[in-house]
């Protein structure tokens, strides 16, 4: 390969699949090659770069994972694990700035405020976490047959991972299922057990049959009308502080037009 090539590397849109692609990218630099990773498989080639797929490898992603903890610091780690989960393209670059640098002056990295990679990555970190400690407060759940309860969600990030565990925590004792709808991703938590991630699986589809009426959705829209005081009604305040993007699957704003 030339040694003066731009390579784009094309990886699964995940965390795992970036540390993979950082892990192969480093052995390309350490050759003289300049690398673009790129999240996501709907990649179009061009004639001012060479492209090369990468299948996610556990392996390579663990021993990424580990030298950020390691080499640098668990607070570095947990930006860059929350980065890969925006929805924009340009974040993997931003975070192989942010390690490059990271892996030479160790944990003051973080601090590198006026670093641009530094800085990217701490705003996607942060946009991140910030919707995760939002969606905690916004899912709803629905109590399907069996007794499972299950939430759909269509979050920007993918913060499926991140909630999760908040729920597990909070019923450890509950069959529940959190679906992302755009990502076709999902958490299914047995009782008493750790929960699993699921991709692919229109969930849907697959719960379809199982679902009932929900009593608690009409609970929900009484309950969110009695606490109203309509002298306090403020319309512009409130989509503030829960916008349209949220309301979609919260059945206290079902029926509400333009929710988008």
């Amino acid at each position: 390969m030339n040694n003066s090539k731009n390579v784009t590397l094309v990886c699964d849109d995940s965390f795992d699949g970036i540390m993979t692609a950082v892990y192969d990218g480093w052995v390309l630099m350490n050759k003289g090659c300049g690398i673009h990773i790129h999240p996501g498989k709907n990649y179009e080639p061009t004639f001012f770069s060479e492209f090369i797929t990468i299948d996610t490898d556990l392996d390579k992603a663990v021993r990424v994972a580990t030298s950020i903890r390691v080499k640098i610091s668990i607070e570095a780690y947990m930006m860059v694990y929350r980065a890969c989960m925006h929805y924009e393209e340009q974040r993997a670059d931003s975070i192989v700035g942010f390690l490059k640098l990271g892996y030479k002056v160790g944990e003051r990295v973080t601090r590198m405020l006026t670093n641009p990679y530094v800085m990217k990555v701490m705003e996607y970190s942060r946009k991140v976490g910030n919707e995760a400690h939002l969606f905690k407060g916004f899912i709803r759940f629905e109590e399907l047959r069996g007794g499972v309860l299950y939430s759909k969600i269509e979050p920007k990030c993918d913060i499926v991972p991140l909630v999760s565990h908040h729920f597990e925590e909070r019923f450890p004792e509950e069959d529940f299922i959190i679906y992302d709808a755009k990502r076709k991703k999902s958490a299914v938590h047995k009782h008493n057990q750790e929960t699993i991630m699921l991709e692919g699986q229109d969930m849907e589809q697959l719960t379809k049959d199982m679902q009932k009426k929900d009593e608690y959705d009409d609970l929900w829209k009484i309950f969110f009308d009695t606490i109203g005081i309509d002298a306090r009604y403020n319309p512009k305040c409130q989509q503030t502080l829960i916008p349209n993007w949220y309301r979609k699957n919260m059945p206290e704003f079902k029926g509400e037009q333009n929710i988008k």
